[in-house]
């Protein structure tokens, strides 16, 4: 029976010259290079069987997750993710109603919005409750060029004595706190689209 030895990643069986790379090798090219260390003991020939048959398992198991997930590969930053994330959000329509008409308009519109924008970067853990000025160096990080309503730390940070300095999905109207249900209805489309298009990029 030959020599029982553990073998490293990179390692080089001296009497046949085979050099294995376990973060390159295939099915097929771990098969021949299994049998050509093993060529001459049974016992540890049967780890080929065992190797070939987990592989197949594995590729099965991966088969299946492609069918069942959109899994999306990419390269472009986290924060540029959230640059374009925001861009997109800008692009956002509404319909409103006025003197009769129907008028489509940015759903985001002003400058308290960024709220909106802070709360879901918060909850999403990009930025830190209640440091306003942490996020104040985030977002201009991200900022994008064109957007619709100007960003200004001190309109977001007023955010503090309002109903939406809790978690988004503490959300509710009140209207003895909300004020009117207009304006609260704005600012959770806002929040939501934006946690939408988030999710939608992956983040």
């Amino acid at each position: 029976m030959a020599e029982k030895s553990i073998y490293e990643n990179g390692a080089i069986h001296l009497d046949r010259h085979k050099e294995l790379h376990l973060g390159k090798v295939t099915e097929s090219s771990l098969r021949s290079l299994m049998h050509d260390f093993f060529a001459d003991d049974a016992e540890d020939a049967d780890i080929i069987g065992e190797v070939t048959s987990g592989l197949a398992e594995i590729q099965e198991n991966l088969k299946e997750l492609k069918a069942s997930h959109k899994i999306v590969v990419s390269d472009v930053s986290t924060e540029e993710l959230i640059r374009q994330s925001i861009a997109q959000l800008m692009e956002a329509r509404v319909i409103v109603k006025k003197g009769g008409k129907e008028l489509e308009k940015p759903l985001f519109n002003q400058q308290n919005h960024w709220q909106a924008v802070y709360r879901i970067l918060v909850d999403k853990r990009f930025c830190k409750d209640s440091d306003f000025d942490g996020f104040d160096l985030f977002i201009n990080k991200v900022m994008p060029p064109n957007v619709n309503a100007p960003y200004k730390k001190a309109s977001v940070k007023q955010i503090s004595q309002t109903d939406f300095n809790k978690p988004f999905d503490k959300w509710k109207f009140d209207a003895e706190t909300s004020g009117t249900r207009r304006p609260f209805e704005r600012m959770n489309d806002i929040a939501l689209r934006f946690l939408d298009i988030l999710t939608e990029k992956g983040l």
